[in-house]
């Protein structure tokens, strides 16, 4: 492996590891979702309500646990692939991007009014500037994902 792709490598997992540890403060704002309240045993509880839903934070700490173990497995298959050169490079901050960009859809959408998935109104309901940043931030790390996925394939068919 090269210095540039173990670089990149280190890099990838640097980041997804970033990632999970936001993914596990989502856990904990579940947990307080979950009670209505914020409660560490053995300090008395806080009556406090967090913002966003049960089902938001859910999403937010499934999310970032499975995008950071995603990045892992790929930045593993940059390695193991022996990806180089614009493709590394391509392939590397796509999926950098890809595990942001899915964290700030999981978090603002969690404030949304429409759950992030359109700039405008929703069954879900009105669109608004967290419903917006939310969109775009899922959107373009969609496509980041499948750039980057892309080049990983490409790579191993025309290698294999």
């Amino acid at each position: 492996m090269s210095t540039q792709s173990n670089e990149m490598v280190r890099r990838i997992i640097a980041h997804a590891l970033l990632v999970l540890i936001v993914g596990l403060i989502a856990g904990v704002l579940l947990t307080f979702s979950l009670l209505g309240e914020v409660a560490l045993w053995p300090l008395p509880a806080i009556d406090w309500q967090i913002f966003g839903s049960t089902r938001g934070w859910q999403a937010a700490h499934v999310g970032g646990i499975l995008n950071a173990v995603m990045l892992v497995a790929l930045a593993w298959t940059v390695n193991w692939l022996n990806v180089s050169g614009r493709a590394l490079t391509w392939a590397g901050w796509g999926l950098i991007y890809t595990g942001w960009g899915n964290t700030v859809f999981y978090w603002a959408g969690n404030l949304a009014g429409n759950r992030g998935l359109s700039v405008t109104d929703t069954v879900f309901g009105p669109g608004d500037l967290m419903g917006a940043l939310s969109y775009f931030g899922g959107a373009s790390a969609m496509f980041a994902t499948f750039i980057a996925v892309i080049i990983l394939a490409r790579t191993a068919l025309r290698d294999g």
